[in-house]
């Protein structure tokens, strides 16, 4: 089974076992406080209470295994998050907040002290300021993982100069990170950015200017060996898939098909890392998924040449682990702020015409 979804699930469990726990030490310490004569209340906190404890560790010790590993994305990913970021500062606050009842309850198990009315009293208030502090923790960490938090609002998608933020470390076959524009990328034709068009509708114009500017985003694959799959169904059956997929090792460079700037860098359950970028014309939205990781330097805004690197050939999402490749999808925009939509383009047939 992939180690990716044991880990996910154990760090799921690892929360919800804990937050149910301090939840109970909380509601123990309470009932404890009302019938203080009860002993049988305070053993009850203290069942919570070494839930809450099993729970963190098994936390602790899958989120640092999915942090330094780079099960989900790469460690420098979470390092320019400020979703991650947010996360972390309300982690260390709990574990601050914990240090005292820990050994505070520890005594009361030795026996080396007797539990107290106001002791109990302030357990019960930082277990219940615990549990609301790891909700918040939740909603950081969903945030993160749908890709806010990397400084993309920063700036609007059509400013050029966005904010520089990096989502990820390049993980290239070579190991050595690659992001310079090959000095024979071919000419681009330069195209000054027009106004959003407000359609969608894909004219024998549009795929003219497209077919003259594109490129294949692998080097040493002959688009006449290809066989188009946009027209498949996925997901049993439940979805178009829309998109060209282009086996080829892990870590093989992705480059640029065409000229223009970075939209987004995006990470998702389906698409796993992703760049969306426009191209030049602003007419169209290409989209690059399952990457292993992004070329050091590239964020959102940033201006792209046809050729030039921008990530790594992988199998995040849900790409078969044994089987990288690079998911190349091209819709037509309406208008490319709305980097997530668009009339799907069959990729192959441009790539073809282009290369002939």
């Amino acid at each position: 089974m992939n180690i990716r979804l044991i880990l996910a699930w154990l760090h799921l469990i690892a929360l919800s076992f804990g937050l149910a726990g301090v939840w109970a030490r909380a509601r123990g310490m309470r009932e404890s406080l009302r019938h203080p004569d009860d002993a049988s209340l305070i053993r009850r906190a203290f069942v919570g209470d070494a839930w809450w404890g099993v729970a963190a560790i098994l936390w602790l010790i899958t989120g640092v295994w999915r942090l330094v590993k780079g099960t989900e994305k790469s460690p420098s990913y979470y390092m320019t998050n400020q979703a991650f970021l947010l996360k972390m500062g309300l982690f260390l606050t709990i574990v601050a907040l914990e240090i005292w009842p820990m050994m505070t309850l520890i005594r009361w198990r030795t026996k080396k002290a007797v539990p107290n009315q106001r002791d109990v009293g302030r357990i019960e208030i930082i277990s219940y300021v615990q549990c609301a502090l790891v909700v918040v923790m939740v909603f950081a960490a969903v945030s993160m993982a749908r890709g806010f938090g990397s400084g993309a609002s920063a700036a609007p998608l059509n400013t050029p100069g966005a904010t520089p933020t990096s989502d990820a470390t390049p993980r290239p076959a070579n190991g050595a990170p690659n992001t310079a524009v090959p000095a024979n990328t071919a000419p681009v034709d330069v195209i000054d950015p027009v106004l959003p068009s407000g359609t969608e509708i894909v004219t024998d114009a549009d795929i003219a200017l497209l077919t003259r500017s594109i490129a294949m985003p692998l080097d040493g694959v002959d688009p006449a060996k290809l066989h188009s799959s946009f027209d498949e169904r996925r997901g049993g059956g439940t979805r178009p898939h829309e998109a060209l997929d282009l086996m080829a090792a892990r870590g093989t460079p992705v480059k640029s098909a065409t000229g223009g700037r970075v939209l987004r860098l995006f990470n998702s359950v389906p698409g796993g890392l992703m760049v969306y970028a426009a191209d030049s014309s602003e007419r169209f939205i290409l989209m690059y998924g399952h990457l292993d990781g992004y070329a050091a330097g590239l964020h959102d805004g940033s201006p792209l040449v046809r050729g030039q690197v921008i990530g790594y050939v992988g199998s995040t999402g849900n790409a078969q682990e044994n089987a990288p490749h690079l998911h190349f999808a091209i819709a037509r925009s309406a208008d490319v702020k709305q980097w997530s939509k668009g009339k799907p383009i069959d990729p192959l047939p441009l790539l073809q015409h282009s290369s002939r």
